[in-house]
Formats: C-alpha cells, sequence, structure tokens
C-alpha cells in the first residue's frame, strides 16, 4: 500500500528503535531512577505552570521585555509569518536548527516565498533537504535513512565519493553546514522551553543551535506559548527528562540559556549591547490554538516537551512513518491536527490515520509527561463518527453488525471471513 514507508525504512526505525530502549534502560539505571516515578516527578513538575497559565504567561512577556528581547506575540500562522518577514527584512541568508513550530508555520514556504535563502543546520534536517524527502520524525528526522543511501546522494550532488560509514558521513556533512552558517545574516530556533523569569533554554547535541544563535548579527525564536516553564532549573530537569526520553541519554550534550542580546561592559564598565553573539534577539510566542487547548478536555497535550518517545515504539509508526499523524507524526499529529492551525479539524485527523491507531497505550507507557493520548484518539474518533467520518472498512463493519449483528456479515460457523477488521 502507498501508505506504507519501504522495507528498508521500515527496518532502519526499528533498528533505531531497539538501540534507543537500551540506551534508555541503561541512562535510567546509572541516574539511579525508576522510570514510573522519574515520570511522575517530571509530569507535576511540568503542570504546575498552568495552574494560572494566562498569569504566568504575562510575567514571563515582562521579564523578556525586560532582559532585551523583542517579544511578538501571534494568534495564529499568519500573524507568525508577518512577524517573521518584519524581523528579518534586512537578512537575505537564513539559517536554522530544528524548530517543530516552524513547521508548523511552513516557515520554509513563508520564507522563500520572500525571497529569502533558508539552510538547515540540523544534520538530520540537513540530510533530509538533501535527499529530497519527508523527514519521518520530530527528533530523529532520518532516522528512515540508510548510510548507503545517503553516500549515493552525495556522489550524485557534490560529485564527492564518500565512504558509507555513519562518522565518515556525519563529518563529512557537518562541514558543509558549518560553510552554510558562517555566511548567515538571521538564526532561527525553536525554544525547548522558555522561563517565567525572561529566558530561553535549548537543547542539543550538535553544536549547531549554539552557532545558530551566536553567530549571525540577528536571532529569532519562534516557540509555542505552551513551552512556557517556572524557572531555568525547572528547564534544565525537563530538558533531561527529554533527553532520557527522547534518544535514551542521561543529559543532552549541550543546554543553552538565552536572556537576551549579547552585551560586554569591559569598557569604562559602560553596558553596550551588541558584542560577539547576536545584536539582536527577537521571541514570537505562537498562540495558533493552543490556548484554546489548555482550556479544553484535551489541556494535557500542553505537557508535551516534544521528545518523541511516544513514537519509538509505536507498531503504526513503525510501518507507516508519518502517514500516521501527518506533520506531527503518531498519535500527537493525530490530536494536533484537530487543534493546532486555522485548517485544523476532525476530517484532517481523518485523513492523518485517526483510525489506524490501534489503540495499543505503547505511546502512553512511554511518555515522560503521562498524557493520556490513547484517551484523547478515542474522544476524536467518537467525535468524527457522531460527524459521521468514518472510514470505509468501519462502515462496512457498523452495517454488517446492524444488519446480522456479526461485523463480519452472514457466515457460517465453520467459515473463514474473507476479510478481517481489527479493533
Amino acid at each position: 500500500m502507498n501508505n506504507f514507508l519501504s522495507q528498508n525504512s521500515r527496518n532502519a526505525i526499528k533498528k533505531v528503535a531497539r538501540n534507543y530502549e537500551t540506551n534508555r534502560c541503561k541512562s535510567l539505571a546509572k541516574l539511579g531512577l525508576s522510570k514510573d516515578e522519574y515520570r511522575d516527578k517530571m509530569t507535576a513538575k511540568r503542570a504546575k505552570i498552568f495552574v494560572d497559565f494566562e498569569k504566568n504567561l504575562k510575567i514571563a512577556k515582562e521579564n523578556l521585555k525586560a532582559r532585551g528581547f523583542q517579544v511578538f506575540e501571534a494568534v495564529d500562522e499568519d500573524s507568525a509569518a508577518n512577524r517573521i518577514i518584519e524581523f528579518l527584512s534586512d537578512c537575505n541568508c537564513v539559517i536554522k536548527s530544528k524548530t517543530n513550530t516552524g513547521q508548523e508555520i511552513n516557515l520554509r514556504e513563508v520564507l522563500t516565498k520572500n525571497g529569502k535563502k533558508l539552510y538547515s543546520t540540523d544534520l538530520g534536517d540537513f540530510v533530509v533537504d538533501l535527499m529530497k524527502v519527508e523527514d519521518q520524525h520530530y527528533v530523529l528526522p532520518a532516522l528512515h535513512l540508510g548510510s548507503a543511501e545517503i553516500a549515493r546522494k552525495i556522489k550524485e550532488h557534490y560529485g564527492d565519493e564518500v565512504e558509507a560509514k555513519p562518522e565518515t558521513l556525519t563529518h563529512y556533512l557537518s562541514k558543509k553546514i558549518r560553510e552554510q552558517i558562517l555566511q548567515a545574516d538571521a538564526g532561527i530556533t525553536g525554544a525547548n522551553f522558555f522561563t517565567k523569569t525572561g529566558e530561553i533554554v535549548l537543547l542539543e547535541n550538535e553544536g549547531n543551535i549554539s552557532l545558530v544563535t551566536r553567530l549571525p548579527r540577528k536571532h529569532l525564536v519562534i516557540c509555542g506559548i505552551d513551552k512556557l516553564v517556572e524557572s531555568v532549573q525547572d528547564a534544565t530537569e525537563l530538558c533531561q527528562a527529554a533527553a532520557i526520553f527522547g534518544t535514551g541519554q542521561d543529559q543532552p550534550q549541550y543546554i543553552s540559556v538565552i536572556a537576551g542580546p549579547s552585551k560586554t561592559a569591559d569598557i569604562e564598565n559602560c553596558l553596550v549591547e551588541g558584542a560577539q553573539g547576536a545584536q539582536e534577539v527577537a521571541i514570537i510566542l505562537l498562540d495558533n490554538g493552543r490556548g484554546e487547548v489548555m482550556k479544553s478536555s484535551f489541556n494535557e497535550m500542553s505537557r508535551c516537551i516534544s521528545c518523541g518517545a511516544c513514537l519509538n515504539f509505536c507498531p503504526v509508526y513503525h510501518q507507516m512513518g508519518k502517514n500516521f499523524g501527518g506533520k506531527f507524526a503518531g498519535a500527537k499529529g493525530i490530536i494536533m491536527a484537530t487543534k493546532l492551525g486555522k485548517y485544523a479539524s476532525l476530517s484532517k485527523a481523518k485523513d492523518g490515520g485517526s483510525f489506524n491507531c490501534t489503540l495499543c497505550e505503547t505511546c502512553v507507557f512511554n511518555c515522560p509527561m503521562k498524557i493520556p493520548l490513547d484517551n484523547y484518539i478515542r474522544k476524536i474518533r467518537e467525535q468524527q463518527n457522531q460527524r459521521k467520518l468514518q472510514i470505509k472498512q468501519n462502515k462496512e463493519m457498523i452495517d454488517n453488525a446492524k444488519k446480522t449483528g456479526n461485523p463480519f456479515g452472514q457466515k457460517d460457523s465453520s467459515e473463514t471471513p474473507d476479510k478481517l477488521y481489527c479493533c
């Protein structure tokens, strides 16, 4: 079927998942952590900011401004696009780190439509761009691609023979990425978290985000309002949780805390903004439906830290990749398809595969924030059923059950059904 990944891609994803499971177990053991107790602790830490969210967000915006950030609020994708072009009006060459919020608002399309050149600096994103394929994971975008096919593409695109080994390919492509970073006028990142006290917190492994935020003269942060946390301490602890549950590491390689534009007081103790780092830093705080999610029966989705753990053992994702869930992938993608953006709808969730979910709860057991994804999928299916948004197979089962009392239709007890249905 067209919705299924190639066998090579499925094998690559399974290999990554096996390695991830081993590494996560080792990291939890090394840190002396019980998985379930740790999830309880991190969930409680993440949840407290939402007790009086609007007040906390107002305080955060005031503190961000006081630290020198240009703070823009965007109610939707269009207003975010306008703010991006406004801030980058004098920039032609733009680099970006991996940003799921940027993907949500179609960042590449926004910039290219306005004559800007945009280059990815995350190695996985860079590979996906090079291969001209869709990313398949919002933490590990190129996990479905093998070394041999990447080496072939390098030969085709650059004319260079590179050994088809992860280490060799990484070193080769990292040099290509660095060349683009050094040419940039502006850098764009997301934010893993922003704090009530006015800081941006970013985690990474490659070191590209540090360069994106410091080398160009402008740094733009695009961030959902739901990424707010109480403090830098809470943010760093949640960054560790994202590393453990996202890739199986006990810590990310880097955690950056940004508290405004670069500055110095080395001459006459006079504080001047604009030194070796970014001279201007702006943050776009995107709603795009998040405020309504917080007030709805889906409010626990706001705790998501975008670690990708919900995908790593999902049996449907392993077969279909982002054909299950769409832009965000997996159960999260199904849910967000009904909530975020001007095109959010139950129909979009159906197209993303809401009825493909097996409700096995693997995503729930692996979520460090204990988000009840399976219950949310059930709610969405109930709403879809009320609006007669059923898939063909379900309609057949329902009709058969009404006519014969059997989802397979009128069958002899010894007869094998010619069609089998799941769930």
